[in-house]
This record gives structure tokens, C-alpha cells and sequence, in this order.
């Protein structure tokens, strides 16, 4: 996620967000209030020259609602206003306004394309060429089509602390207001000192942005821009910082790359200068370019600087010798120890889809987790293929809503998505990005899915648009190196999901799962094959299987690959045998794992091959050794279980294990001569 630190204290311009936008949108054209010590022609040369800055309301909103919305909550000229006002600019020139920088959206990837200014009188010019633009100093200097030329404010570039001043602009777009104060200080620009920001008095609020501040003659002497946090008093730039500037867009920008899953940062300072004037969507276009070439450089030096601290290296030792069942998706982060680990959501939430169906989600960070189980009557291909159906099911779970006034609107649709592609991670994943545009909040929602048996998993990002395609987008596709998850579905669920044979991940390259219900199920993959046949346990649509997949060293490199199986006779019971992958740990990993280790290369319990009593439940475990299990040089074993509910006699459950042993092969052994843990077991 970058993180833009430009300046300490909080904007002012209107907000461009759903609620924001509904309670503050520009009402009517009104006249300026004349209660103030202005001599009446300053405040005609006002009423004039000081104009608001609108953005046209999006023709479409691609949500469908869960009745219909109540405008009526909403003021009627809000309802009637074809604009959605997002600041206030003024006149210096007879050509010429300006505002501030944040005001313009430059750079920001918005949805609002075109921006205009709108008189008192309700007449609209669109934004035409910009002469001066600095980002850091948040100013802009442009011209507007059509406009016919009128009065400007006279300038004063040396004004005097604690005098009496004037800001005027489009409080909470309700039209243009004066409100009166004194200039109380000046305080350094925060990264160098190269300026001095005016702090006054008089009162500002959202929609003031870019207004000018007015000396008691009436002169301007800075662009209002924001409000300080903890104190009563608001900011603005000298207007002698605007009048000096050369005819250049200036992007100087510092900024901080972090991901939430680790506590590394990349921190460095933008500075582009682009040669003005330039159309409006042209110096857009360039600036936004600009600025997410070095977003994407910033993220590249934060994981190239951190490749040895970050998982699978530095501290990843501990989790390369564990095994999760994460069926709903965990992500890999870097413990409060330095140690990586694999996490889920601490609070999780749960939704009935019907049917069936369900979804449970989570979040960390700016992220939230989801497993979604599709509906009996929906196919999988529908799942994975339908962009409109996938977000129903998704919205149909989490409570997404408009709000109108006072009232929360449950969003059901967004339609199909905006785009979508497929993206390939480190592991050979093959995941789905969609977006979907919510045009009315300029905001995006970007989702990326991975389909699983029944279902799939998924990430979701929600925000500004040009955040969402500067930042969430390239953070999610990193953080899908970090997803652990495991393949968990009945037998119906896998012969769907195998189907999709495109979606699948490379580690199911080579792999092959055959399934003849009340015959055989056979599994055969690089590393190991087992089968079975009904004879041993039932093999019927409702049996269900699990891979449990993990990150683990295979030779000189890391993997994410198949480290064991759970296979079992119906979903609704425990009945299952189960082949987990057992590498030699390292000796600095503690004792827990070197005594699990020693446990199985000497086959003491639990891998003793004798039934035992746990839970109202009795297991069964051994060790398949494909080298000499007592020579001290075997650095990997496979170990095999069999579990079944109630209390079991030894002699039942050694059968039914011996039975399974006997078309268990491991592939991955250097002496392939050890065929059956029969032998090594001592049996």
C-alpha cells in the first residue's frame, strides 16, 4: 500500500464519496451573505470572480439496489443538480484562476474526468489548459473554456501576521460564504523548510478548498487548503509562492510503501517536473502515469532490499516444516518473534447463501479473506465464469449498502465486472482480477479469486479508483505469494473443479484423481500414489478428499506443493486414512519438531502402528520409509494413518491400514527398492 505523505493536516475540499457527496452536495447558486466588513464592490468583485469547482454526476451506477432508493431524503436541488461540487477556485487574472492542487484530481486515476467551474449564476466552463501545477505546495494556475472574462481579485504578496482576513469559498457546497478571522502565524513547510504555510482563524469547511484568503481590503494573500487536526486553525499557501512559480507542473511527492503482512517499508521522495501549459486530461494523464511508475518502483525496491528477510527466507524455517488445513485461505505474515507464520482472520463472520451454500469472511488490514461455498443449484462453471453471479453470491453474505440521508440501502448487484483478467502467481496459481466500478463514490472494488472444490477463495480491496489501480491491485498480486490454503471438497466437488483443467495450478500438473463411485479412488502425483477400493471404505459423490498443500524446501529451492492427504468415506463422518509428507527438520527449530521427527524414524507413538483411543475416537499410525528407516542418513519420511469413529479393536484397524499400505507408493524416495511400510514396520 503507498502511502502519500504530503502535508500533516486534513483537506478540505468536499469529499468525492458516497455519503459525502449525497449530505453536501451543492444545493443552488446563491449570492454571497453580506454580513462582513467588506466594502460592497470587493464583495461584487468576489461574488464575480470566486467560482465553485464541480465535477458532472456519473450518467450510470451500475448497482442494483434491494428496493428502490429514497431521494427523497435528499434536498431537491441536491436531487436536480446535474454536478457534484468538489471545491472553490478564484480569479487572479483576466484568464487565469487558481485553486488547490487536491481540488483538480491530477494524478488521482479518478473516475471524474472532466472538471469545471460553475458561477454564481449556475453557468458551467469546463477546466482547459494548465499553466502552473505544484503538488507539494497544492496550488494549480488554469485556464476555462468559454468564459467570457470578468473581474479578478487584486493581489497582495505581503501580508502581515494578525491583521484581519477573509475565507471565502464553497462551505460545504452550499454556495459561496464569507467567514472572517485573523491571521495568526506562520509555520514551516515540513520537509524542508523551502516555505511557510499562513495559519488564520476564520473559519473553514469541507468545499472550502482552493478558495481564496482575503486581507480587509479585500486583496488575496493565500489559497485556503486544509484544517489542522487538533487545533482551530486552517492552513493556506501565500499567494507570492503561486505568483513566483515557474510554468511547470511540479510532482514532488514522499511517499511509503508498506504491505501489511511484514514490517518492512520502502520510503523515498517523487520529484517530476513537466513542462506547462497542457490540456487539463493530458497533464492527468502524464501525472498519473507518473506517479504509479514509482509506486510500482517502490514496491520492486521494498521487496528486492527485503529478499532475504522476507518469507520463505529470513525467519521462514518454522513454517517450510509445518502443515496447516487452512481451507479457508490463511496468509502468511511475520510474527511479533520475526518469525513467519501462516494466520487467518481473528474475528471471522459466516453467511448462509442458501441451498448450501455458504461464505465466511474476514479481514486483516486494509484486506479481507473470503471462502465462498457455492449453492448446490449453481455450477461451478457458472461460479467461476459468471462475474455478475460471482458478486450477487458475494453481496448476497456481506452487508453492502448506499447511504441516502439517513438511511442504509442494501446493495444486491453490481453487475457484471468493469474488467477481468487472470493473473499468475510465484506458485503457478492461476487467480481471477475483477473490478467493479461504483461510479456515484468514485471508488472501485477489485477482487482477486482463486477457485477451489465447491467454491473458491478469494482477497477484497475497496477504494479510490486510482489508489485501487496504483496500489491495492500490486499489492494483492504480492500477497497472493503469501496465501496458504488447502483443497478441501467431496468427491462431486473435485470432478467439478477438475474440469476447469485452465484454473487449475501448475502443482496440479502431472496430478491425477480418479474417482468410480463404489469402485476405486486412485490419487498419483509426483511425489507419492495411493488407491483404494470399496472393499476398504465407501467410495460414493458425498466421500470427500483433502490435499493439503504447504511451502516446503524441495532441493535448492522452495515449493508450494502437495504435503500430504486426507481422504475420507463421507464428509459427514471421520472416517479417513491420511499420507503426510515428514522432512528431517533443521536442528535450530525447536524441540517440538526434532521429537515428532525422532518419534518417526524410531516408529514410537503415534507412528507405532498400534490403535489408540482419542476425542470418542480411535487412530491408527505407522511410518512408509522409501530408504533404510533405521540407517540415521533418511531425511524424509511419509507417514500414514487411519482413523474411524467409536472405539475400535487393534486387530480392525491394523487391517484396514495395512490394507491401504499395500498400493501406497512414494515417488520421491532416493532408494524406490522399500515398496511397503509393512516391512520397515516391522510387521
Amino acid at each position: 500500500m503507498i502511502n502519500k505523505n504530503i502535508k500533516f493536516g486534513s483537506y478540505i475540499a468536499l469529499a468525492v464519496l458516497a455519503g459525502a457527496i449525497l449530505s453536501c452536495a451543492k444545493s443552488a447558486p446563491r449570492t454571497l451573505p453580506v454580513d462582513v466588513s467588506l466594502p460592497e464592490q470587493t464583495l461584487k468583485a468576489v461574488n464575480e470572480s470566486v467560482l465553485e469547482v464541480v465535477v458532472p454526476k456519473p450518467e450510470k451506477d451500475s448497482m442494483k439496489y434491494e428496493k428502490p432508493l429514497p431521494l427523497d431524503l435528499i434536498p431537491y436541488a441536491v436531487r436536480i443538480d446535474k454536478y457534484y461540487s468538489i471545491g472553490t477556485a478564484f480569479a487572479i487574472g483576466p484568464t487565469q484562476f487558481a485553486t488547490a492542487a487536491h481540488v483538480m484530481l491530477i494524478g488521482e486515476g479518478s473516475q471524474f474526468r472532466e472538471v469545471y467551474l460553475r458561477d454564481v449564476k449556475g453557468n458551467v466552463y469546463p477546466v482547459d489548459q494548465i499553466v502552473k501545477y505544484s503538488r507539494n505546495r497544492d496550488f494549480a494556475v488554469f485556464t476555462i473554456k468559454k468564459w467570457a472574462g470578468g473581474r479578478n481579485l487584486p493581489i497582495n504578496a505581503d501580508s502581515q501576521v494578525n491583521q484581519k482576513v477573509f475565507a471565502v469559498g464553497n462551505a460545504l457546497a452550499e454556495g459561496i460564504v464569507i467567514r472572517d478571522g485573523l491571521y495568526t502565524s506562520n509555520t514551516q513547510e515540513e520537509e524542508k523548510g523551502a516555505w511557510r504555510w499562513m495559519r488564520f482563524s476564520a473559519a473553514a469547511s469541507p468545499g472550502n478548498s482552493g478558495g481564496p484568503l482575503l486581507d480587509k481590503n479585500g486583496n488575496v494573500i493565500g489559497i485556503v487548503l486544509r484544517k489542522s487536526e487538533n487545533e482551530n486553525l486552517n492552513y493556506a499557501l501565500p499567494i507570492s509562492e503561486v505568483m513566483k512559480a515557474p510554468g511547470k507542473a511540479v510532482i514532488h511527492i514522499k511517499m511509503k510503501y508498506l504491505l501489511e503482512n511484514m514490517d518492512m517499508t520502502s520510503i523515498d521522495t517523487l520529484h517530476e517536473e513537466i513542462n506547462l501549459p497542457l490540456p487539463y486530461q493530458e497533464l492527468d494523464k502524464k501525472a498519473t502515469a507518473v506517479i504509479a511508475r514509482f509506486s510500482d518502483s517502490l514496491l520492486k525496491r521494498l521487496l528486492s532490499e527485503n529478499r532475504k528477510k522476507i518469507f520463505p527466507n529470513g525467519g521462514s524455517a518454522m513454517l517450510l516444516n509445518k502443515n496447516y488445513n487452512a481451507v479457508f485461505p490463511h496468509i502468511i505474515m511475520k510474527n511479533d518473534d520475526g518469525n513467519w507464520d501462516a494466520f487467518m482472520p481473528k474475528d471471522t463472520k459466516n453467511a448462509d447463501l442458501g441451498n448450501n451454500g455458504s461464505l465466511a469472511y474476514g479481514g486483516i488490514g486494509r484486506t479481507y479473506y473470503f471462502y465462498i461455498h457455492k449453492p448446490d443449484d449453481v455450477s461451478m462453471k457458472s461460479f467461476t465464469n459468471d462475474s455478475k453471479l460471482f458478486m450477487e453470491l458475494l453481496l448476497k453474505g456481506v452487508y453492502g449498502y448506499r447511504e441516502i440521508g439517513s438511511e442504509k440501502v442494501k446493495i444486491v448487484s453490481m453487475g457484471k465486472a468493469h474488467e477481468e483478467h487472470r493473473y499468475t502467481d510465484s506458485f503457478g496459481r492461476k487467480w481471477t482480477i475483477r473490478t467493479w466500478k461504483q461510479e456515484y463514490s468514485d471508488q472501485v472494488f477489485a477482487v482477486f479469486s482463486l477457485p477451489v472444490p465447491g467454491g473458491c477463495i478469494a482477497m477484497l480491496r475497496v477504494g479510490n479508483t486510482g489508489a485501487v489501480y496504483d496500489s491495492h491491485i500490486p499489492d494483492l498480486k504480492v500477497l497472493c505469494d503469501f496465501i496458504y490454503l488447502s483443497y478441501y471438497g467431496s468427491f462431486k466437488e473435485w470432478k467439478e473443479l477438475l474440469a476447469l483443467q485452465d484454473m487449475l495450478p501448475a502443482a496440479f500438473s502431472g496430478l491425477q484423481i480418479r474417482i468410480e463411485n463404489g469402485k476405486t479412488f486412485t490419487f498419483n502425483s509426483r511425489r507419492f500414489s495411493a488407491s483404494y477400493g470399496q472393499d476398504l471404505m465407501n467410495i460414493t459423490d458425498s466421500s470427500d478428499l483433502n490435499l493439503r498443500f504447504s511451502y516446503f524446501q524441495d532441493g535448492a529451492k522452495v515449493v508450494w506443493d502437495i504435503d500430504g492427504i486426507v481422504v475420507g468415506e463421507d464428509k459427514n463422518n471421520k472416517i479417513c486414512f491420511t499420507v503426510f509428507r515428514l522432512a528431517m527438520p533443521p536442528r535450530e527449530l525447536p524441540d517440538s519438531f526434532q521429537s515428532n521427527w525422532k518419534n518417526a524414524i524410531e516408529q514410537k507413538f503415534p507412528y507405532n502402528h498400534a490403535a489408540y483411543f482419542k476425542d470418542g475416537d480411535t487412530a491408527i499410525g505407522t511410518v512408509y520409509a522409501g530408504n533404510s528407516s533405521r540407517s540415521g542418513n533418511q531425511k524424509l519420511y511419509y507417514t500414514v494413518g487411519y482413523l474411524m469413529n467409536g472405539k475400535m479393536e487393534q486387530e480392525q484397524m491394523a487391517s484396514k491400514l495395512d490394507g491401504f499400505l499395500k498400493n501406497l507408493n512414494v515417488h520421491e524416495m532416493a532408494d524406490q527398492a522399500v515398496k511397503t511400510g509393512l516391512k520397515d514396520s516391522g510387521n
